[in-house]
């Protein structure tokens, strides 16, 4: 987008001048022939720099001056003088009074868009980060961003105390989880909640919210609040989906939303009854009987199931996605959400995840991690424990990416969430 210059001078020549040299050098330009239109002209545009002239009748230059950084709304505006005067009080005069620079009539074209070009270079991260100054208002002084700092570290440690503190212990099963933030707070969750008096059944959810950082986070804590209070009163996971739904159609706005997966593990049945509102599809792994030798590949094959998803089989397991559910939440008041019922048998497993996982993407040549690795590692790693598929993972994905670690200054580029439900084999 070309950068605005408001130009000021009584004389209309030079404003001609300077107007057709600099929108040739592919600025806009916005003109005034007097102090009080440079004002309005100032205020209406928001010009990226204003290049004023100091002898003009009535208003003069100083006096222009002194309101632009007078105003809150033009005071950090850049602004070089023009002036026929070539004493040097005048200009220490001007530059004392807030300006950034001083060109003397006449002037050359080619050094005048220099003149600006520098102070453009020096001024624009200033006017990047006015909108946060702005919206910071009094908070903006050292004392207060050490305190907007401190704030921001007590809402990850409350967000982090939100997150299972450790594994849930169900009989029959291992279950475990990971959430990697690629901010100091995240969007995504993962839950485990003990569902009713009776022991045996324990819910489990996974969600994605829209975007990242502290808009998605505080949205976070709202869904999970609302699952926490309304899981216990629908008995389908369906009716979970739906009710949150219509809970965050009512009270945000439809461009934020979110996806997630709630499920019901019950170790009575050996059941997981699902529903999945526009979220991944879960990877449900099952042990099979190894079929008759073919050769090739050792039995290996990648074949995308019909309507989307994975599907990896082995001499010893097939997994395929599950794929019941409705849309995302929040966004569409009539939505709806199907749940279905699997059974499980020892040795099964099931792959809750984020996008954030199968779109981590290595920068080298652009390809993104993907289901189908998504599903080999989780293939590959069956006979470990939940929490060490989880590691597996992230280790395959810190490989992908090609580092071993991701320290303060190298971050996962979305957040990514996993959680791993195994039946304990007989």
């Amino acid at each position: 987008m070309a950068e605005t210059i408001l130009a000021v001078d009584d004389d209309i020549d030079i404003l001609d001048l300077v107007q057709m040299s600099l929108t040739a050098d592919g600025f806009d330009v916005v003109t005034a022939s007097n102090g009080p239109e440079a004002l309005e002209q100032a205020r209406a545009h928001s010009p990226d720099l204003i290049l004023l002239d100091l002898m003009m009748p009535g208003m003069g230059g100083f006096e222009v001056m002194e309101k632009l950084k007078a105003d809150p709304q033009t005071r950090t505006i850049p602004v070089i003088m023009l002036t026929a005067r070539a004493q040097t009080h005048e200009k220490v005069q001007g530059l004392n009074a807030g300006a950034d620079d001083y060109i003397t009539k006449p002037f050359d074209l080619k050094e005048l868009t220099a003149r600006i070009e520098a102070v453009l270079g020096r001024t624009r991260p200033t006017k990047y980060i006015n909108p946060l100054i702005g919206a910071m208002g009094d908070w903006f002084t050292e004392t207060g961003v050490e305190q907007l700092a401190s704030h921001l570290q007590t809402a990850t440690m409350i967000q982090q105390k939100l997150l299972p503190q450790g594994a849930p212990d169900l009989p029959g099963f291992d279950i475990a989880g990971l959430l990697r933030s690629s901010m100091a707070v995240s969007g995504d969750f993962y839950d485990f909640i003990p569902l009713g008096s009776e022991a045996g059944r324990l819910g489990i959810a996974i969600a994605d919210v829209r975007g990242k950082g502290i808009p998605a986070s505080l949205l976070m804590v709202m869904i999970r609040t609302a699952l926490r209070l309304v899981c216990r009163e629908e008995s389908s996971p369906g009716s979970v989906l739906k009710r949150i739904n219509d809970l965050l159609a009512i009270d945000t706005d439809p461009e934020l939303f979110a996806t997630m997966v709630y499920g019901i593990l019950d170790s009575r049945s050996m059941t997981f009854t699902y529903s999945n509102a526009g979220h991944c599809y879960p990877l449900l792994m099952r042990n099979v009987h190894p079929p008759p030798s073919t050769g090739g590949n050792n039995g290996l094959s990648f074949v995308p199931p019909a309507g989307g998803g994975v599907c990896e089989r082995s001499e010893e397991s097939v997994i395929t996605p599950l794929t019941v559910g409705g849309m995302i939440l929040g966004s569409f008041n009539f939505a709806a959400f199907e749940s279905e019922t699997i059974s499980l048998d020892p040795g099964d497993a099931i792959l809750l995840y984020t996008d954030g996982v199968t779109e981590t993407e290595r920068e080298s040549d652009a390809i993104f991690y993907g289901e189908e690795k998504l599903a080999q590692i989780f293939q590959a790693s069956r006979q470990l424990s939940a929490e060490m598929i989880c590691q597996a993972i992230e280790t395959d994905l810190l490989n992908f990416i090609g580092t071993l670690d991701l320290g303060p200054t190298n971050h996962w580029s979305d957040d990514l969430t996993i959680v791993v439900i195994k039946v304990k084999p007989c």
